[in-house]
């Protein structure tokens, strides 16, 4: 048990409003957002602070001429309050979902072109089976906070580390190289070195150039390639590739199609790429709530095929 957690057991003497407020104040940086946020006075949101100071006997915030800041102690004691909220949320779903079964809003959060998939043929099929489910699709390259209670579910890819949430491996993808069939016939790289001189599309957004890997027979090879261009959105470089601007590694469930109608060719085909796991977090207790439980359980169905096609 660490130091907060007493704290935590503390809890029950003070009100939820004081733990609303205080949280309110942390998202948004200041009393007067937190208090415009809320409908309530100034005044109300600095006494709730303050009655949390005062049980804690610490100092949470310090106050500036136009804003606040979370102390340390602050910023840990929010991380644990938005547990709380969340666990109360949680509540009020579990018996409204009792009364109308698998209804209302589930949010995912998940990277644009994977968020694009996910809402063209998952919430499609979500629809289908639970007609009173709403979905909403968060894209974003950052990852969402998944404590924060409005984020129902998230997908990530890559490496994961987060033992707050609970996460379920999907399935994999990888990044191909592609180019027009006029952009591969003018290069004809058969070799990663190959593609040190050539133009190369990057998905960064400070310069172009980066680092792309490709595996043949076990053994891994790296290149360092440049370009014209770096976009930090795979869906526009899709689109330059497109207009014959250069070659770029782009994720397989992109460019499936577009190679099977030869609008894009595959380059060095005898490479492999390495392979990006795909994650389903949500915060534990989630699948609790019927809705998301539903939405859970037909992404386990559903996605795993998208990956493999």
């Amino acid at each position: 048990m660490d130091k907060f957690e007493p704290m935590v057991h503390g809890i029950r003497t003070l009100g939820l409003p004081a733990l609303l407020s205080f949280h309110t104040v942390a998202k948004l940086g200041g009393i007067s957002a937190a208090a415009d946020e809320l409908r309530m006075a100034k005044s109300g949101v600095s006494r709730h602070v303050s009655q949390l100071e005062s049980h804690f006997g610490v100092s949470l915030l310090e106050r500036g001429a136009r804003s606040v800041r979370l102390t340390p102690v602050g910023r840990k004691l929010d991380e644990r309050i938005r547990s709380i909220l969340a666990e109360i949320d949680l509540l009020q779903d579990i018996a409204q979902e009792e009364s109308v079964g698998v209804s209302g809003q589930v949010t995912i959060a998940a990277t644009p072109e994977f968020g694009g998939l996910i809402a063209t043929e998952l919430f499609p099929v979500l629809r289908e089976r639970h007609p009173n489910l709403t979905l909403v699709m968060r894209p974003d390259y950052a990852f969402e906070d998944m404590q924060d209670p409005g984020t129902d579910l998230a997908f990530r890819v890559g490496t994961f580390k987060d033992d707050r949430l609970v996460a379920l491996e999907l399935g994999a993808f990888s990044r191909w190289l592609v180019a027009t069939p006029a952009t591969q016939a003018q290069y004809a790289p058969k070799s990663p070195a190959d593609l040190v001189t050539l133009p190369c599309l990057t998905f960064r957004g400070d310069r172009p150039g980066g680092t792309w890997r490709f595996v043949k027979a076990g053994t891994e090879e790296t290149v360092e390639v440049s370009g014209p261009i770096a976009v930090r959105s795979f869906g526009i470089l899709q689109q330059l590739v497109r207009a014959g601007q250069g070659f770029a590694n782009l994720p397989s469930f992109m460019v499936r199609d577009e190679i099977a109608n030869q609008t894009l060719v595959r380059c060095l085909k005898d490479y492999d790429a390495p392979e990006y796991p795909v994650f389903l977090t949500f915060r534990p207790g989630a699948r609790n709530i019927a809705r998301v439980d539903s939405v859970i359980e037909i992404a386990k169905q559903v996605v795993p095929r998208l990956l493999q096609q």
